[in-house]
């Protein structure tokens, strides 16, 4: 959002509004919903359209596949997320205390509509205990909020309950080393060494092509050798990527970085062509998710490469 009163300060604040909660109780009597934001004195007054298509109409946000699995945030201790995903139908259950410190049974799900999810917060409670034996008991089903859960790439997502403010997340990591890189050797890299194939491929610039003309499909990452007695650069891992067939095809150079999901590892591509400049960036989204994107200057005539990986063992 753009500041009215101080258009010079870049402000990362976002809002989400779940139009189909805002005009359930009333239903508009036109195809429009008018909006109005003050701030500070000043009012930003706008017309969204409730169903949109063809020119003047806002392109749909990008879809995101959110990774299933365990989330954390940090300064939350022993509170979390745990996400179920089958295609755009998601399930999320908080993992999280009542007022009174105790342990709740809470549950939310329905389907993502690109990287948004609008969801009724639903608390279960008066079932059979854990190691019980079946009772017959049914458990009390009653509403408990809303959710608004906005994914950022597919480990990291922000979290919002009711009217609270939004939350960061981020995908605990089982099963993958952590290297310490970064400055103060923050352990903030997972070991990208593995096997990778693109998930998604995309480019349409005619003198570069898609991803698979830098890339192959599938690929190796492998930690880099270095010669007997040689110590790596402090605060970067170095990899090498592999074709299936052994032939290297070029160096990855990974520096630590910490942003609020605490996953933001920048990995530059380095190619024989220009041992200068980096062919591609890739950007760890989750432990088992790269974002790659084509990194030298260019007059894009169509889209420059870029896709996504993902580990395949």
């Amino acid at each position: 959002m753009v500041h009215i009163t101080c258009n010079d300060v870049d402000t990362a604040y976002r809002a989400l509004w779940d139009l189909y909660a805002e005009v359930a109780a009333t239903p508009p009597a036109s195809a429009t919903l008018q909006l109005e934001v003050h701030y500070d004195g000043a009012l930003l007054a706008t017309e969204l359209a409730l169903d949109c298509a063809g020119e003047g109409c806002l392109a749909p946000a990008a879809a995101v596949a959110p990774e299933p699995g365990l989330y954390e945030a940090p300064g939350l201790a022993r509170q979390g997320l745990l996400l179920a995903r089958q295609g755009e139908a998601m399930a999320v259950y908080p993992l999280a205390y009542d007022a009174a410190g105790r342990n709740q049974w809470l549950f939310s799900g329905g389907h993502l509509a690109g990287d948004v999810l609008f969801t009724e917060l639903l608390r279960l409670e008066g079932g059979d205990c854990f190691g019980c034996e079946p009772s017959g008991a049914q458990p009390v089903l009653e509403p408990a909020g809303r959710l608004a859960v906005l994914a950022d790439g597919p480990g990291r997502l922000q979290v919002k309950a009711d009217d609270g403010p939004f939350r960061a997340y981020h995908r605990t990591v089982y099963g993958y080393a952590l290297l310490p890189v970064g400055p103060g050797g923050e352990r903030t890299l997972v070991d990208l060494a593995g096997r990778w194939g693109l998930a998604e491929n995309r480019g349409t610039d005619p003198p570069l092509g898609d991803l698979t003309r830098l890339i192959p499909a599938a690929f190796d990452i492998r930690h880099e050798k270095l010669p007997d007695g040689a110590v790596p650069p402090a605060g970067q891992v170095g990899y090498e990527v592999l074709a299936l067939t052994g032939e290297v095809l070029g160096q990855l150079v990974c520096a630590g970085a910490t942003d609020a999901g605490g996953l933001a590892p920048v990995c530059e591509f380095i190619d024989p062509t220009d041992a200068a400049e980096p062919l591609l960036r890739f950007r760890q989204d989750g432990p088992a998710t790269l974002a790659i994107d084509y990194a030298r200057a260019v007059i894009a005539i169509g889209t420059p490469p870029g896709g996504r990986a993902v580990r395949l063992e």
